[in-house]
C-alpha cells in the first residue's frame, strides 16, 4: 500500500508522528503544513534525512503547532544514498534543544551547532535504542492458583471478581472444577435456587440453568419477570435450558435474554465438559461486552488508515516491538502484558530485569481488572498496595515508582493487554498520544 495519507495535527502531534514512523521503520515523506510554515521530512527507514544546511529554528516552530495537517507518503524499498540521517529521538532533541535550550531525555549527545552550520556528522544509529526482549510463553497454572489464594487471605480488599449469579436447582456441578476454573478467570461464582432471590443489580452476569422443562411449570411469569429485572439493570442473561417450544423462547426472549443456549442431559463427562466450556465462552463474551479501551474517544480514521499503512504486513511479533519502540520515546522502561483467559502475562519489554519474576499474574487483581474493564488508563499507583508488589514482581522487581503508567492495549470492543512503563521515579510526560496509538496498535500483536 502506498497511497499518501492525510490527516490533522488536532488529532496526532508532529513529534508523535515522527515517533511513530520511526518506531516502524518506515520510509517516506511526512509533509507538514501549518501556520508557522510547510515542510517535508524525508524519512529512510525510521531515520530522519536531513540536510545540514536547513534551519532547525524554522523547523521548530512548525513541530510545535498542532494546528495544521499532515501528510504522509510511504516509500517503497527505502532511501539509497543519504546525507545526513538522525534517528527520530535525536532529530527531537535537536530541534528541543534549539528552540528551549535544553535536552530532552534519552537522546545521544548531539552537536546542533555543528549541525546548524552544516558540517559532516558521524551519526551512528542516532540515540541508543531498547533492547527490547521478547519472553516465551510459560505455564500458569498451579503457581497462579496459589497467588490468588494468598491474595484473597492477605488483602482481599485488592481483588476484583466479576460476580456471574447462576440460578440452578442442582448445585453440585457448580461447586467443583467450575467453580475453580471460573475463579481462574477472575470470576466469583454465586449460586441462587429460585428467582426471586437473585438481585441483578450486584452481578455482572446472569446465568439460568434449567436442565429440564418441568423447572418453569408453574412459575413462568416468575422467571419471566427475572429475565426483566436483570434486562433493567443492564445484566446479560445467559438462559440454558431446553429449547423445543418456541413459544416459551419467544417470551424469553421479549423479556430480554441475551443468549440462549440448549442444555445437556449430564454435567459430566465429554459432554458435560465441552458444554461448560462453550457456557464459559459465552459468558466470557457477554462480560467483555461494554468493556473497551475508552471508547468514548474515538480514534480519528485518519489515525487508524495511516497505522494500518505503517504496520501493513508487519508480523505480531514486529509490531509489538515497534510500539516498545515507540514507548521507549517516552519512558525508560516499559513491558507489555497480555490479558488471557485465566491470567495476565507479560510479552516483553525494556528496562526491567524480566525473566527474574515469572512475568504471569493471576486473574483478579483489582489494580488491573478495574482498567480492563473500563478501559481507563492508570497513571500514578501506590507502591505498597498488594496488585502494585504482585505487578513488581511480575516484572523482576521489588517495588514500582509511582510514578508508573499503565495503558490498556486493544481494540474498541476489549481490552486485550496492558502496557507499563515508568521513567525510573521522575515525573511522568503527558502519555495523550502514545495512549490513543495503544487503542490501535494493541489489535496488531494479540
Amino acid at each position: 500500500m502506498t497511497r499518501s495519507l492525510s490527516g490533522s495535527l488536532k488529532h496526532l502531534s508532529p513529534p508523535a508522528l515522527l515517533r511513530l514512523v520511526s518506531a516502524t521503520g518506515a520510509s517516506g515523506t511526512l509533509e507538514l503544513v501549518t501556520d508557522a510554515g510547510v515542510i517535508q521530512i524525508d524519512i529512510v527507514d525510521g531515520g530522519v534525512r536531513m540536510a545540514t544546511e536547513r534551519d532547525l529554528r524554522v523547523v521548530a516552530q512548525i513541530l510545535e503547532s498542532h494546528d495544521g495537517s499532515y501528510r504522509f507518503s510511504p516509500l517503497v524499498g527505502g532511501g539509497g544514498e543519504t546525507d545526513v540521517i538522525l534517528d527520530a529521538a535525536d532529530f527531537l532533541a535537536a530541534v528541543q534543544t534549539v528552540s528551549k535550550n535544553k535536552r530532552t531525555p534519552f537522546s545521544s549527545e548531539i552537536d546542533v551547532d555543528a549541525l546548524i552550520a552544516g558540517e559532516v556528522l558521524e551519526v551512528s544509529g542516532g540515540a541508543a535504542k531498547p533492547a527490547i526482549h521478547l519472553l516465551s510463553e510459560v505455564s500458569a497454572e498451579n503457581p497462579l492458583d496459589d497467588l490468588l489464594e494468598d491474595l484473597a487471605e492477605t488483602a482481599p480488599d485488592e481483588l476484583l471478581l466479576a460476580q456471574v449469579g447462576v440460578v440452578s436447582q442442582d448445585p453440585r456441578p457448580w461447586r467443583g472444577s467450575v467453580d475453580r476454573e471460573w475463579r481462574r478467570r477472575g470470576w466469583q461464582v454465586r449460586l441462587f435456587g429460585v428467582p426471586d432471590d437473585v438481585d441483578p443489580q450486584n452481578l455482572d452476569a446472569l446465568v439460568v440453568h434449567q436442565q429440564l422443562s418441568i423447572t418453569r411449570i408453574g412459575r413462568e411469569e416468575d422467571w419471566l419477570e427475572l429475565v426483566r429485572r436483570a434486562d433493567a439493570e443492564g445484566t446479560p442473561v445467559i438462559w440454558v435450558g431446553p429449547l423445543g417450544d418456541p413459544v416459551w423462547v419467544g417470551h424469553l426472549v421479549e423479556a430480554g435474554v441475551d443468549f440462549l443456549l440448549p442444555s445437556v442431559q449430564t454435567e459430566g463427562g465429554e459432554a458435560g465438559h465441552r458444554f461448560f466450556q462453550a457456557l464459559g465462552t459465552v459468558v466470557d463474551r457477554w462480560l467483555s461486552r461494554g468493556r473497551g479501551t475508552g471508547a468514548e474517544v474515538e480514534i480519528p480514521q485518519a489515525v487508524t488508515e495511516l497505522v494500518d499503512t505503517l504496520l501493513h504486513g508487519v508480523e505480531a511479533d514486529e509490531a509489538l516491538g515497534s510500539f516498545l519502540q515507540l514507548a521507549a520515546s517516552q519512558l525508560a522502561r516499559g513491558a507489555v502484558f497480555s490479558v488471557e483467559g485465566t491470567s495476565v502475562r507479560c510479552r516483553a519489554g525494556f528496562g526491567y530485569p524480566l525473566g527474574s519474576g515469572g512475568g504471569v499474574l493471576p486473574r483478579g487483581i483489582g489494580l488491573l481488572e478495574r482498567m480492563i474493564r473500563d478501559g481507563e488508563e492508570i497513571s500514578g499507583l501506590d507502591p505498597s498496595s498488594g496488585g502494585a508488589m504482585q505487578l513488581a514482581k511480575a516484572v523482576g522487581l521489588a517495588e514500582l515508582h509511582s510514578e508508573t503508567v499503565v495503558l490498556p492495549l486493544g481494540t474498541r470492543a476489549r481490552v486485550q493487554g496492558f502496557l507499563l512503563g515508568d521513567r525510573e521515579g521522575e515525573a511522568l510526560p503527558d502519555m495523550g498520544d502514545l495512549a490513543m496509538l495503544a487503542k490501535r496498535l494493541g489489535g496488531a500483536f494479540f
